[in-house]
């Protein structure tokens, strides 16, 4: 009778390991080397505008913000230029990303790599902002203590 309960209770501790799921490889994406020709999108919830912005091989780019996902030239709202650096990812800092709009208004982040964060069920890059003053050394806050304004920009 012993044998039987060894023997049932290797049983049931074989069937519980094989039901546990396999963990699954994370799936590797190539890391940016450079900002340079790449294009981005951006949603301002408060104000429902869709934004494509541009990064062009010049250290410029260009926000262009339109009243519809659909982005038609006629529905253009708003048309921003701007210069940006962008630093590589090291092993002790994340990418960073500045940017400085014509009219002085500045922002800074990092940019999260592809496979941590998802648009649409799909695995994205994801550049995350913060408005700074304007030595760019500290992130803006309102009267209330938040965070004054922020830009997410994501691309495939």
């Amino acid at each position: 009778m012993r044998l039987y309960h060894l023997l049932f209770s290797a049983l049931a501790l074989f069937a519980i390991t094989a039901c546990e799921p396999e963990e699954s490889e994370k799936k590797q994406y190539p890391e940016l080397e450079t900002l340079e020709g790449t294009m981005w999108y951006s949603y301002d919830t408060k104000q429902d505008i869709y934004y494509d912005i541009y990064y062009n091989a010049d250290g410029e780019g260009e926000m262009l913000g339109y009243d519809t996902s659909e982005r038609n030239e006629d529905q253009l709202l708003v048309e921003r230029n701007f210069t940006y650096k962008y630093t590589r990812a090291t092993a002790d800092i994340d990418a960073v990303v500045d940017i400085w709009f014509e009219d002085g208004q500045r922002y800074g982040g990092i940019l999260i790599p592809k496979g941590n964060l998802q648009v649409s069920n799909k695995d994205v890059y994801v550049i995350q902002l913060y408005e700074l003053t304007a030595d760019g050394k500290d992130i803006l806050y309102d009267e209330n203590g938040n965070i004054k304004s922020t830009l997410m920009m994501w691309k495939e």
